[in-house]
């Protein structure tokens, strides 16, 4: 972490110590200051990072007005954390815990759905059995493979 990334994340800090920890981690205040050290990180490499750098220092400038008063400057700092997850998300690989878990088992629900109606269509009289094993057939590898992903995110240390 860079000197840059540590003035404002104790610029951040002064400026929230009388908030209440409830609303800190309601706004994410530090998954946004996880974000702002890699942001720090990755600039020299990277045009966003760099460009996201000046909206940052906007933004802490008026970081105790958009956690206490809604408005306009709430809904940028929403915008700023969103932009820079997503951005961390796609072009540096950091992701949320549990992110392959969810998604994986998702659509191994509905692929397990279409596998189970299906069955269910072939076998007529076991329906409501041949689509219990269909989703079950769905869900379990998919949950399966999005664990073992998530736990290379985590031993990469990429957790958002």
């Amino acid at each position: 972490m860079g000197n840059w990334a540590e003035e404002i994340n104790s610029k951040i800090d002064s400026k929230l110590a009388e908030v209440r920890e409830k609303d800190i981690r309601f706004f994410r205040i530090e998954e946004f200051k996880r974000n702002v050290a890699r942001a720090d990180d990755f600039s020299p490499n990277c045009s966003f990072c760099k460009s996201q750098k000046i909206n940052v220092f906007e933004t802490v400038e008026t970081i105790d007005e958009a956690v206490q008063v809604p408005g306009k400057t709430r809904r940028e700092f929403d915008r700023l954390i969103s932009r820079l997850s997503k951005h961390m998300q796609k072009e540096h690989g950091f992701y949320a815990p549990y992110y392959f878990s969810y998604q994986y088992s998702f659509y191994g629900i509905i692929v397990g759905f279409i596998i189970g109606f299906l069955l269910m269509k072939v076998i007529p009289q076991y329906s409501i059995e041949m689509l219990s094993l269909g989703f079950i057939a769905g869900l379990i590898p998919s949950y399966i493979w999005g664990f073992i992903k998530d736990n290379k995110i985590r031993s990469e240390k990429r957790l958002m």
